[in-house]
């Protein structure tokens, strides 16, 4: 039996991994669905998302049109929770994310993405590879990691944070 778990270890675990979402969602050019990070709200609502984000699709579009939708809303969220692993990981623990918490996380991923979208594990490991590999690759910098840090103990401090208060942070990233 596995001992990987992808629960937050503590408060400060939490808001490395919230910070890391929060992170997702601006390189994926998604951050008009960022509402506000909270220390403080249950363990799967610390990030709140903008109404827009659920919006469900128009029932006027194509299946073609509304997959693509679904299919989208599922490689962000997939980037999200790779995010939040790794910036637990590589930011806040200075260490590689473990295989088996990483194999946990994409066979939850499999699940969704077929579920979701339909897709097939090969399709959900090719999608959460990229994501996987450019938010490695972005939490590795020394300066978007010393942001994320930064991020994530003004987050433990103020417990919430408002869009207002997050984009000044995830802005500075443009200069990496």
């Amino acid at each position: 039996m596995s001992s990987a778990s992808i629960k937050y270890s503590d408060d400060t675990d939490r808001a490395f991994g919230l910070c890391g979402m929060a992170l997702a969602l601006y390189i994926y050019d998604a951050e008009q669905y960022l509402a506000a990070l909270s220390a403080d709200a249950p363990a799967d609502l610390g990030l709140e998302l903008t109404p827009d984000f659920f919006t469900v699709a128009n029932p006027a579009l194509s299946a073609k049109n509304v997959w693509k939708s679904s299919l989208e809303n599922f490689s962000l969220g997939s980037a999200m929770l790779l995010a939040n692993l790794l910036a637990r990981s590589l930011v806040r623990r200075h260490s590689e994310l473990s295989q088996p918490v990483r194999n946990l996380a994409i066979n939850m991923l499999v699940e969704e993405g077929a579920e979701a979208c339909g897709l097939a594990e090969a399709e959900v490991t090719r999608i959460c590879d990229k994501a996987y590999m450019y938010m490695h690759r972005l939490l590795s910098h020394p300066g978007i990691a010393q942001i994320i840090s930064d991020m994530a103990k003004t987050l433990q401090t103020e417990r919430t944070l408002s869009r207002d208060r997050i984009m000044p942070y995830l802005s500075q990233i443009s200069n990496y």
